[in-house]
């Protein structure tokens, strides 16, 4: 069974709720929002002779269906990131779950990484691919920039994480959501990722959860 741990923020004057799925739910929109499955990664890996589990995506995709069961949302919105190098069989896996879920409606901000044309894109069931885009007050993009500094954002692409000093002065490294004044940096959605712990922008508050629960930093 599942883990859901749950962390309220407003955002934008919107309740969002933060999870340690690394996924957000907008409750007003019914709406999930995610970042970096980087499907076909792991396979990448594995081509250049890099022994990885061929269950890395699987688990991903495992757990997306049973986010979007639980809060029954309406709308999945991924900033970037969803395919990591070309067509490969973990994009069928993302295929297949658009088709267990026809009622929701999946949608892309294209990251560097999705190198798909929107064709392509489309017939796996995503129903809108964006490079930016805007619902209510919040702008979605994949990676943020200095000319989005005047709107509320939601983006990706540094996979943010925190590195804490323990009693036994060992390290621990968690994901977490960056928060800002008017910006959400997402954690990697996908497991099969690496931390970045150096990007974070000055002034913002980390949000950092491990299986059981959040801790903030910053």
């Amino acid at each position: 069974m599942m883990n859901i741990v749950e962390q309220d923020l407003i955002f934008s004057g919107e309740n969002l709720i933060l999870t340690n799925q690394r996924i957000i739910y907008w409750p007003e929109e019914d709406t999930l929002i995610l970042s970096d499955l980087h499907l076909g990664k792991a396979a990448h890996f594995r081509k250049h002779g890099i022994a990885l589990p061929k269950q890395v995506a699987e688990r991903d995709i495992e757990r997306l269906a049973k986010l979007i069961t639980h809060y029954a949302a309406k709308q999945v919105v991924i900033t970037g990131d969803l395919v990591h190098a070309g067509a490969n069989k973990e994009v069928e896996l993302f295929a297949s779950l658009t088709l267990q879920f026809p009622e929701t409606a999946f949608i892309l901000i294209k990251g560097n990484h999705d190198r798909f044309i929107d064709k392509k894109l489309s017939a796996i069931g995503l129903h809108a691919v964006y490079s930016i885009w805007n619902m209510g007050p919040i702008c979605f993009t994949h990676q943020y920039t200095r000319e989005l500094a005047d709107k509320w954002t939601i983006s990706g692409h540094l996979h943010p994480g925190v590195r804490v000093q323990l009693p036994t002065k060992k390290y621990l490294r968690c994901p977490c959501y960056v928060v800002t004044e008017k910006q959400i940096i997402l954690p990697a959605f996908s497991l099969f990722t690496g931390l970045d712990t150096w990007s974070i922008p000055e002034n913002a508050t980390c949000y950092a959860f491990f299986e059981d629960g959040f801790f903030k930093v910053g």
